[in-house]
């Protein structure tokens, strides 16, 4: 191992609850923090914690994220000595990464997570989203030129970077996800239900697949749709069920904690994620991992996880007719199902594990630039 000499900030506007117990992301904290010191700037409470061998410091509203992080983070890059700033986003912890590296000279990382340019357009009307849809791209481009190091989850997104910013040590990793906790427990159940979990917002397309089932649950009416999550979209969700008339069909089931989506996921027929844009799609490998077969979107990051015909099918975002037709093969054909699902089983065991996250993170915070 490398030794706990250098000192990192973390910057993201995660929201965390540090009044509440927590193991999957003590994994996290406590694995990364064996190998360097770890202080964090994101959302939630309380303001000021130390826990899992790491450093908080959580701003509970988003509207003041911005100033209020950049006081932080000068304040701990002058008193505490940062060697390194890991910024989560290219836009607002990436004007906060590249203001602390040009007044206090810190190596800065920046990271996409998802699509910086469309997914913050997807989810809400925003007021001058003329203006920002020009601002964003000038942003992003910032954050990208300054930064030593660049990751991403996907080669997808390390190659749209790449014409912008060409000259840059990129590393290729995926998000933290308990995937061990997911690995542990596979399970060859398949109960007449389809799956997704996913915040109910509009770039996570829920009404696509709601669609869909209600064409399937006429040739299939022993099955069920059981959506987990909670957002925005619930309400325009539900009374989209009821003008289908399949509120006895629909289930929804508010939000999980990640052991209520282990077991929802342990006994689900398939698992569906229909997202508009999709950097990863953590919940994937977490399905996969439980050995299901999967139905997605062919966006972002997810042709890198999801193979076409082999351990899932991809679709394009809006196409009702083509996610149905998907639906229905496999659940008119329950061996193509647990093959599919044994696949994905086998690609997330050989691919992913929280060791090789930690070692991945470790890699990243000591190359040289």
């Amino acid at each position: 191992m490398k030794g706990k000499n250098k000192r990192v900030l973390f910057i993201g506007v995660s929201s965390y609850d540090l009044t509440k117990d927590d193991p999957h992301l003590e994994k996290k904290f406590e694995g990364l923090a064996k190998q360097f010191d770890v202080v964090s700037i994101a959302r939630g409470r309380p303001f000021h914690r130390r826990q899992w061998s790491s450093e908080f410091y959580l701003i509970r509203h988003r509207s003041i994220f911005l100033p209020l992080a950049c006081i932080l983070g000068c304040y701990l890059c002058f008193f505490r000595k940062i060697d390194v700033v890991v910024c989560q986003s290219p836009l607002t912890e990436g004007a906060i990464g590249v203001i602390l590296k040009k007044i206090f000279r810190k190596e800065l990382i920046v990271e996409v997570h998802g699509d910086w340019e469309e997914t913050p357009f997807l989810n809400r009307r925003r007021v001058g989203s003329g203006l920002l849809k020009r601002i964003v791209p000038v942003a992003a481009r910032m954050s990208f030129r300054n930064a030593d190091k660049i990751r991403t989850l996907t080669n997808y997104f390390a190659e749209r970077i790449k014409e912008v910013a060409p000259r840059k040590d990129y590393f290729i990793f995926p998000t933290f996800t308990d995937i061990d906790y997911f690995l542990e427990e596979k399970n060859t159940s398949f109960k007449k239900y389809i799956l997704i979990v996913a915040v109910l917002s509009p770039v996570k397309n829920t009404e696509t697949l709601i669609d869909a089932f209600s064409g399937v649950h006429k040739q299939f009416p022993d099955f069920k749709l059981v959506v987990a999550g909670e957002g925005p979209s619930a309400g325009d969700l539900v009374s989209r069920v009821k003008d289908l008339g399949l509120e006895n069909s629909v289930v929804f089931t508010g939000k999980l904690s990640i052991q209520q989506v282990r077991e929802a996921m342990k006994d689900c027929y398939v698992f569906v994620l229909p997202s508009l844009s999709e950097g990863f799609g953590r919940v994937l490998i977490e399905a996969m991992a439980l050995g299901k077969p999967i139905i997605a979107s062919r966006v972002g990051g997810i042709p890198e996880i999801v193979k076409d015909g082999e351990n899932g099918f991809l679709v394009e975002p809006k196409d009702t007719e083509l996610l149905a037709e998907k639906l229905s093969l496999l659940l008119r054909d329950e061996t193509l199902a647990k093959n599919m699902g044994n696949r994905g089983y086998e690609f997330c065991k050989a691919r992913f594990s929280n060791k090789k996250y930690v070692e991945n993170f470790v890699d990243l915070i000591y190359a040289r630039k």
